[in-house]
């Protein structure tokens, strides 16, 4: 005998539901904001460019402005098919870390051997794009506030202090915490001990970043088109040619 299905919600609690839901917003937190710039256009025509950069989010942006900062001569245009930063780069909790490894525990499972190195990494690229934000004079509350991890368990302080030697073999300067220091920093009676880490995570403003980069690889020269789709790669002699949904542009 197949099972009863599940009785229908009354009609009355989707009505409620809509009722709910009337005054909200689809809009992303970050981009609900007076300072977010009028749309780019799109790209129109046949162009010849240096580099072509495909994807207007964190990673588009920041490669075309180290493209500019090694080459001020070269010719460098970012497409994006929608909005800058309207994906992952719009749509995150506002947390810049220097894991490179999603945490260390996770690397370790992995590349055992080479976190030592990707530990540096991490760090030196922090401290990169804090210098990048500092000397492009981006206002995107950027903020190197650290990172505690709590234990609210007896058995989670052995997990911590474990996290602690491992994080001090890999060279990070991190801080074993008793339940009074922990609390002093945030006041919870049911914290007993913590682990801090001072360098190692920023707070920072995603949308006020990605706007702020988009300003800097403009005025280093860069052209930036929003609402231009790439459909298609393909070699040309030396260059690439990239078509796109409105024009073709050739790349070298």
């Amino acid at each position: 005998m197949l099972p009863a299905l599940p009785e229908r919600a009354p009609l009355g609690s989707a009505r409620e539901a809509d009722a709910a839901l009337e005054h909200a917003s689809s809009t992303p937190l970050w981009w609900d904001d007076s300072r977010r710039p009028e749309p780019r256009t799109a790209l129109g025509g046949d162009h010849e460019v240096d580099l072509a950069v495909v994807g207007g989010g964190f990673t588009g942006l920041w490669a075309a402005l180290l493209a500019l900062e090694e080459d001020p001569g070269r010719e460098v245009v970012v497409l994006e098919g929608a909005r800058l930063g309207w994906a992952a780069t719009g749509r995150n909790g506002g947390f810049c870390s220097s894991s490179l490894t999603h945490g260390v525990g996770n690397g370790l499972a992995r590349w055992p051997e080479e976190m030592p190195l990707l530990q540096r990494l991490g760090a030196t690229n922090l401290d990169a794009i804090e210098a990048t934000i500092r000397e492009r004079g981006i206002d995107c509350d950027f903020e190197r506030t650290g990172e505690l991890e709590v234990a609210v368990e007896p058995w989670q302080l052995e997990d911590v202090r474990g996290l602690y030697e491992t994080l001090r073999k890999l060279g990070e300067e991190v801080e074993l915490l008793s339940a009074e220091q922990t609390r002093a920093l945030v006041s919870s009676p049911k914290y007993l001990g913590g682990l801090l880490d001072r360098h190692g995570v920023a707070m920072v403003n995603p949308a006020l970043l990605a706007w702020g980069l988009a300003d800097a690889v403009e005025g280093a020269g860069g052209r930036i088109h929003e609402a231009t789709r790439v459909l298609r790669l393909r070699s040309a002699e030396e260059r690439v040619a990239v078509t796109t949904a409105t024009s073709s542009t050739t790349t070298a």
